[in-house]
């Protein structure tokens, strides 16, 4: 049994105001850079297929490079393969304006997503190991109201950087808050518990373990029930720019805005759902946010084939991207208490399995040129239809089991 976590009042805060910070570092690397996708495709004179790639390859390297910090910070602790991970991010971003080549900027945005993802995946780590299951789900959630600011500022702040500079700007906007938040953790993450194991850092004791993880049936439900929703968020972010901008005829700096408005559904969804499992089982809240959030795909579906204009598509893309506020933070806590003695590798795999769905998405939007709502709505759609299929194969018996197991707290 874990003991209740030592962190109180402003260091409880501290601590969750810099694991959002880490957790935000990646997602501001695209989130910012969404604004300036078509001055990136005419700066280097390619295709929005090339120029969709570099969101793509983002991706494809979030979801690698999890895989590698989760079982460093098993063996060696939470600090050292998180200083290594944002220093890589700080030179790939200064390589990202460093050369004239859309190739090069691709592989840039490559080594930017595998060094910024340690941010993320070591923070879920850190939240396992200092946190019992309910406070955990309410730290996570409250995680995410903070890094959801990162979205809902970003997109706006690039606009803003592409009215008066040019697109690398941001870049060197991201290399800037890699230099603080280096400082920030060195200074900052003081006291924490690290539950590492006795494990070497090789290959076959890695494989080994991650199939030790992935033979729990729950923790892959949960997984990959929320990643197939994570995959809602994604294709969202991908296709966004080309719907709004080109399809509804939003300006830049309008879409900005638009962005951060979304982005703040997130943010109040998830306030809500820390609030809210401080009284009920996240196995009480999980059913009714799928089944909610896929209803809401539907709709979409149908507002995209009439054709019903921006305002109705626009309420409910902002319904469902709030939903998520339910859907991550609670299926990411039941996943990482399964694991409390790996907690890296399990935190590893959790983010890699839904950043190689986001690749997958994103590059399946980008080859569809799924740029218009209907063919957007429809993937949405499917997404979640996939997820609830997942999320409730973990039959009604056992969903009950757990909501008699974790009563509803007054």
């Amino acid at each position: 049994m874990q003991k209740t976590t030592t962190f109180k009042g402003i260091q409880k805060l501290n601590l969750i105001l810099i694991l959002a910070f880490m957790s935000s570092l990646a997602p501001l690397s695209t989130d910012m850079y969404l604004p300036a996708l078509g001055e990136v495709q005419a700066s280097f004179a390619t295709n929005s297929f090339y120029t969709q790639l570099s969101l793509t390859s983002f991706f494809v390297a979030f979801a690698l490079g999890q895989l590698i910090y989760g079982p460093l910070s098993d063996a060696y602790g939470r600090k050292k393969p998180l200083y290594i991970g944002i220093f890589i991010f700080i030179l790939s971003s200064l390589g990202c304006i460093s050369f004239d080549s859309i190739y090069a900027f691709i592989f840039f945005r490559f080594l930017e997503a595998l060094g910024g993802c340690a941010g993320i995946v070591i923070a879920r780590a850190i939240v396992n190991d200092n946190f019992e299951l309910k406070e955990a789900a309410s730290v996570f959630a409250l995680m995410m109201v903070v890094s959801s600011l990162a979205p809902m500022l970003s997109p706006g702040i690039g606009s803003i950087l592409l009215d008066y500079f040019s697109w690398k700007s941001i870049f060197a906007i991201l290399f800037g808050l890699g230099i603080i938040l280096l400082i920030y953790i060195f200074f900052g993450l003081q006291g924490i518990q690290e539950n590492t194991t006795t494990q070497n850092f090789n290959c076959r004791a890695i494989l080994d373990n991650y199939k030790k993880i992935l033979k729990d049936r729950r923790f892959r439900i949960y997984i990959f029930a929320s990643g197939f929703a994570m995959m809602t968020m994604f294709a969202y972010i991908t296709g966004s720019s080309y719907v709004f901008r080109e399809y509804y005829g939003l300006s830049e700096k309008s879409y900005g805005i638009l962005f951060g408005i979304n982005a703040l559904s997130f943010m109040i969804f998830a306030n809500i759902n820390a609030r809210l499992v401080r009284h009920y089982s996240p196995y009480f809240v999980l059913p009714y946010s799928f089944l909610t959030m896929l209803a809401i795909a539907i709709l979409l579906i149908f507002v995209g084939f009439l054709d019903l204009g921006f305002l109705a598509f626009e309420i409910l893309l902002f319904l469902m991207i709030g939903m998520l506020g339910f859907i991550i933070p609670n299926t990411t806590t039941l996943a990482m208490a399964r694991f409390k003695q790996n907690s890296g590798s399990a935190s590893a795999l959790l983010g890699s399995i839904q950043f190689a769905l986001a690749g997958g998405i994103s590059f399946a939007i980008s080859a569809l040129e799924a740029n218009s709502p209907l063919p957007l709505a429809l993937l949405i759609s499917l997404c979640l239809l996939i997820a609830c299929g997942i999320y409730f194969s973990l039959n009604a018996r056992e969903i009950q089991r757990y909501k008699n197991k974790f009563k509803f707290f007054s």
